[in-house]
């Protein structure tokens, strides 16, 4: 028998949210790069679409798949089963983290191999406290590969190489996947990091000693 709960009319208690557990870590995710060009899977994603995408990331859980053996993630593991006489796709990942209701999401510029590339970016919060496999995210960075859903789009030919290209009109990310170092993402920068390594973090960071120098020299 099921048991029926009933609220007690003008009871609801709030308590102010200020911090997040200290058992969650914050990263970076760069999560594709944009423009008019294929990337290493023969697709393209636009600014255009690419703004799109991200307008809807938020929510979006982060999954891996870590193997013991290896001491390190894998792809996207996926195994195939019989069950009641059909055959299914079963996803071996699980959910690592997710990306805030409340994240940043911006574009910026990276080199890669000297290639220029503008990616998405977003903020991401990671179960550091109850998957410590997942502390080599911020100890040494890992690859990352998102999977996206309701995708649009069209095949033609790329005028520089004739080669075949898909180019979407519109997607959803599904999820975000962390890639382990054997693993290479289709974006070749596309990884998961810690907020320490960003680039423009540390820039930010050395200018604000610098100002607080400055100020401490002032006043003294």
């Amino acid at each position: 028998m099921r048991h029926i709960s009933i609220p007690v009319a003008d009871t609801m208690e709030y308590i102010q949210n200020t911090e997040i557990s200290p058992l969650i870590s914050k990263g970076i995710c760069k999560v594709c790069y944009v423009g008019q060009e294929p990337n290493r899977n023969g697709t393209v994603i636009t600014k255009e679409v690419a703004i799109e995408m991200g307008r809807k990331l938020p929510g979006s859980p982060v999954v891996g798949y870590f193997s013991k053996e290896d001491n390190d993630f894998m792809g996207h593991e996926r195994e195939i089963v019989l069950e009641n006489g059909e055959w299914e796709i079963v996803e071996l990942t699980r959910p690592y983290g997710f990306v805030p209701t409340n994240a940043n999401v911006w574009f910026e510029k990276f080199e890669d191999d000297g290639v220029e590339h503008e990616y998405l970016v977003t903020d991401v919060y990671i179960w550091t406290g109850a998957y410590p496999e997942t502390q080599r995210i911020f100890e040494q960075g890992n690859n990352q590969s998102m999977e996206i859903k309701n995708s649009s789009g069209f095949w033609t030919n790329d005028t520089k190489t004739n080669a075949r290209i898909f180019i979407y009109n519109e997607a959803i990310i599904e999820k975000l996947c962390i890639l382990g170092e054997n693993y290479e993402p289709c974006f070749e920068g596309a990884q998961i990091y810690s907020l320490e390594d960003d680039p423009t973090f540390q820039e930010f960071r050395t200018q604000m000693f610098s100002m607080i120098e400055e100020l401490q020299k002032g006043g003294s």
